[in-house]
């Protein structure tokens, strides 16, 4: 289903702009936890942050099935179906692949469906957006309450306030637990629930540190709107490591900060007391 994909189809105006595009990916996992309900929460915020035409959900095929009818109600958001679910490094990928390669200079925030975007989070997501923009080497992760003691990608250890980005309120990411060790409570860990980076960033990090995954990927840069895409999609995704986002790709990231919410500074320690003085 990747052949009916038109992420452009609205045109790109590369180069004639003063503010970079923002595009908004919706990243459905192998199956919702909260299922169609998740991702439609996920999708209603996502365009209240960019235009529709610039809002991709990218669901594998067996979540496509129990998300069809809330994807059939948004018809101006261009939906990527995986034959598999990979990992959450290749879901991030396929579409920061096909972005950069038409709009290199724009900025992708990454919303996880299964995350909560309500509420306090929403305006640290205009916040990372914004601190990309300024910081164009930045990798942004939106941190939030953990709302269970595992997760598949992790949580992030919080560090000092970024230097440099003081007035941007991001502070460095000290390690990912995977799971909490005993001494470690649950209010010195954040959930990370998005990602903001510039595309053409984003990608050149990715060749870096998860070749694998970029070079298996590589085949479907240019044909993302062409017949053929669905068919080369399914053999591209045959040979696909699994590659976990965290894991496998931000842990070796050097530019990586995190923007905590709100509620989420109250318990994160001393550097929160810092950012909030």
């Amino acid at each position: 289903m990747i052949a009916d994909v038109r992420l452009f189809r609205h045109g790109a105006s590369v180069g004639s702009r003063v503010a970079p595009h923002v595009w908004v990916f919706v990243l459905a996992g192998s199956a919702p936890r909260r299922g169609p309900t998740a991702l439609k929460r996920a999708l209603d915020r996502a365009t209240r942050l960019a235009p529709a035409h610039r809002v991709v959900a990218i669901v594998s095929r067996d979540s496509a099935r129990a998300c069809a009818g809330v994807l059939a109600e948004t018809p101006d958001v261009a939906t990527i179906v995986q034959p598999a679910y990979r990992g959450s490094a290749a879901e991030l990928f396929l579409p920061a692949l096909l972005v950069a390669r038409r709009d290199p200079d724009a900025v992708v925030l990454a919303l996880r469906a299964d995350e909560t975007h309500d509420g306090p989070v929403a305006p640290c997501l205009a916040r990372a957006i914004r601190a990309v923009d300024l910081r164009p080497d930045l990798t942004v992760l939106v941190g939030a309450r953990p709302r269970t003691t595992r997760a598949a990608d992790g949580f992030v250890e919080p560090g000092s306030p970024l230097e440099g980005c003081e007035e941007l309120f991001l502070l460095a990411v000290r390690r990912f637990v995977y799971e909490a060790p005993r001494g470690l409570c649950a209010r010195d860990l954040l959930a990370p629930a998005a990602l903001a980076a510039r595309a053409r960033a984003l990608v050149a990090l990715g060749r870096r540190y998860i070749p694998e995954v970029l070079e298996t990927l590589e085949p479907l840069e240019g044909v993302a709107d062409a017949l053929e895409a669905t068919l080369l999609c399914e053999a591209v995704y045959e040979c696909m490591p699994y590659a976990s986002l965290s894991r496998e790709f931000l842990e070796r990231v050097p530019d990586l900060a995190v923007l905590p919410v709100p509620d989420a500074l109250l318990d994160v320690g001393d550097a929160a007391v810092h950012l909030a003085s």
